[in-house]
């Protein structure tokens, strides 16, 4: 009967161990709360880990609520992901349900860091204003040479030989970590432009120009220094100290309102603070999320080449529905001098700072505001193809999406009717959609795929009963 019993006694004492593990699983998976273990990440074959490691929110041994996991995570997936050193980024957690630890495990997929990418760029200030002409003598090309991740480190040169109409030659480098705790960098550059084209003035809502195929009227040089502070994942704020010198020929300063001088060469120094807090999803496209930022521009009083302004934006982004989101933007500007001389006054038409429907008109003016809102359906939600023949992981594994858009765009620029400068009595040309709203409205089509590629086409209509199809290369809001 020995046998037996001891027989009975081990089975008893297996079961109730068993039975302590199944409630210890059950308890740490109730339990409010978790503790960060190790991060292991594999992939990073050129980036350093520690870069990776400066997007989560959390380090090893902090206490993370439960509850809040799924959001954590998805944060950190994300701001990896923004860094745009990855085309992908997977996480798994493992979690021992004794000690409440978790472990993170982060697979990447390294971009293509070192880029020759061709440079092709109109004269006119932007690709649809082209399409109208179609000139090819009037056409800028190149190559910017640009190497991310330099040394592993998300540090970005990029060396710039633009050829043909216009040139430029120049360079710049980021550093964003110098300190151990990675909150402090540094960018520099320097370029040099020669224009044989020059916009003059804006008359009937399109920009004029003086051209000189034999010299250039337009010469610029510039150089930077930019402070960067990146106190937590989110926001960055970059301070920057920027010198220009100008050389313009007599006939280009002799044209009213072009300059504040008659002097051919004109030096500035300029003083620009940008706060930025970017909670977007996915930066090059988001769908979630929200962005905002300020920024500061106050150029020296060399020759009177004022140029002080107040400019923000704020964006956001939701998802209303399991493949429908809307995302709107208000954008704004404030300048504080009422005379400002042309070749340095901006107001919309330029950039992506335009409203849509109204690609091909320029509305100089000291102030202004932009609202721009968009529908979206996603027709192919994002999904990824493999490509079998491309060996490497770099250009093989490709993300796919298509998005269909409804969007409408307002806005409103304010100039002040201005006279010329060093003439008497005689006014700069106005234009009629100066200090009128203007709305644009339309339907689009959105295809993204990787290494941050957007392609837009929109057909619209604005106020002034003009209807437009419009090619872009970057996210509408």
């Amino acid at each position: 009967m020995g046998r037996p019993a001891a027989a009975v006694n081990g089975l008893l004492k297996q079961a109730l161990v068993l039975i302590f593990i199944a409630y210890a699983m059950h308890a740490g998976a109730q339990a409010p709360y978790v503790i960060a273990g190790t991060v292991s990440i594999s992939g990073n074959r050129i980036t350093h880990r520690n870069i990776i490691l400066r997007e989560l929110k959390f380090k090893e041994g902090d206490t993370l609520k439960t509850e809040r996991l799924p959001e954590i995570l998805s944060h950190a997936k994300e701001n990896i992901f923004n860094t745009r050193l990855f085309n992908f980024v997977t996480l798994d957690t493992t979690l021992n349900p004794l000690t409440r630890r978790m472990n993170l495990s982060i697979e990447v997929i390294e971009r293509w860091y070192a880029w020759p990418i061709p440079y092709f760029q109109p004269s006119d200030r932007n690709i649809n204003a082209w399409l109208q002409t179609w000139d090819w003598n009037m056409i800028t090309y190149g190559v910017d040479f640009t190497f991310f991740n330099v040394r592993g480190r998300n540090e970005t040169l990029k060396i710039i030989t633009h050829f043909g109409f216009n040139q430029k030659y120049g360079f710049t480098y980021k550093i964003p970590f110098l300190n151990r705790k990675q909150t402090l960098g540094i960018g520099f550059g320097a370029d040099m432009d020669l224009n044989h084209e020059v916009a003059i003035n804006t008359q009937d809502n399109q920009p004029n120009y003086f051209n000189n195929t034999a010299a250039y009227p337009k010469q610029l040089t510039f150089a930077f220094g930019d402070l960067l502070l990146r106190p937590n994942i989110y926001v960055v704020h970059t301070f920057r100290l920027a010198y220009s010198h100008f050389y313009f020929q007599d006939s280009v300063l002799h044209v009213p309102g072009f300059s504040m001088t008659y002097s051919n060469n004109q030096d500035f120094a300029t003083i620009w603070y940008q706060y930025k807090n970017d909670h977007r999803d996915v930066q090059y496209y988001p769908l979630h999320g929200w962005y905002f930022d300020l920024e500061f521009n106050h150029s020296m009083p060399f020759w009177f080449t004022r140029n002080t302004y107040v400019k923000s934006l704020f964006r956001k982004y939701f998802q209303l529905g399991e493949r429908w989101y809307f995302a709107f933007s208000l954008l704004g500007k404030l300048s504080f001098e009422t005379r400002q001389p042309y070749y340095l006054q901006r107001g919309l038409g330029y950039s992506r700072e335009f409203v849509r429907g109204y690609e091909y008109y320029v509305v100089d003016g000291q102030h202004y505001l932009l609202f721009k809102n968009n529908f979206k359906f996603a027709i192919l939600p994002e999904r990824v193809e493999k490509i079998n023949f491309i060996s490497t992981t770099k250009f093989n594994t490709i993300p796919l999406a298509l998005y269909a858009n409804v969007f409408v765009d307002m806005g409103y620029v304010y100039a002040y009717k201005q006279l010329a400068y060093g003439l008497n009595e005689v006014y700069i040309p106005f234009n009629s959609l100066q200090n009128t709203f203007m709305m644009g409205y339309g339907l689009g089509l959105d295809f993204t795929t990787y290494y941050d590629v957007v392609i837009r086409l929109e057909g619209s209509m604005n106020l002034m009963g003009k209807p437009g199809i419009y090619i872009h290369f970057i996210a509408p809001i």
